[in-house]
């Protein structure tokens, strides 16, 4: 199902529309980078300004969405797998339990320091800067760049 785009949300990889190619304004060193721990590193404002247009509460749910919440209602659905990092499927209902966030999640972030975990709505109007550790915070979509 397509239900990202759906919802509003630009995809990665569309020539013209995607994120990947509307990326100049961030002059990186390859469209990917803006999700590299290692470029987050060295300058973490790219991320967190294409963060900040994509965080949660922006855009809404799809009908597709819904289906999927209509599906879990019914007893019918085993587990939902999503790419998507909007956690668009636990603002229709779907809950955290059935979902597999295959490239991670707004839903938590963590400090890249001392690796406390932060939910997303402590994060929200927060700066992403702590200064407990001295450290930025990631939201959990960035772990997919290294994990495997």
């Amino acid at each position: 199902m397509k239900t990202v785009s759906g919802a509003g949300i630009p995809d990665f990889r569309s020539p013209g529309s995607g994120l990947y190619h509307n990326l100049e304004k961030y002059k990186l060193p390859d469209p990917q980078a803006i999700f590299e721990i290692g470029f987050f590193k060295v300058n973490p404002q790219p991320f967190f300004t294409l963060a900040k247009e994509l965080y949660p509460g922006t855009f809404k749910p799809t009908v597709c969405h819904y289906f999927v919440r209509l599906l879990y209602e019914k007893g019918l659905l085993l587990r939902h797998y999503t790419q998507n990092i909007d956690t668009l499927e636990r603002v229709a209902g779907i809950p955290g339990e059935k979902l597999v966030e295959a490239h991670g999640t707004f839903h938590t972030s963590h400090c890249l320091k001392c690796r406390k975990l932060y939910d997303l709505e402590w994060m929200k109007g927060r700066t992403l800067y702590l200064a407990h550790s001295g450290s930025s915070t990631f939201f959990d979509f960035f772990l997919t760049v290294y994990k495997f």
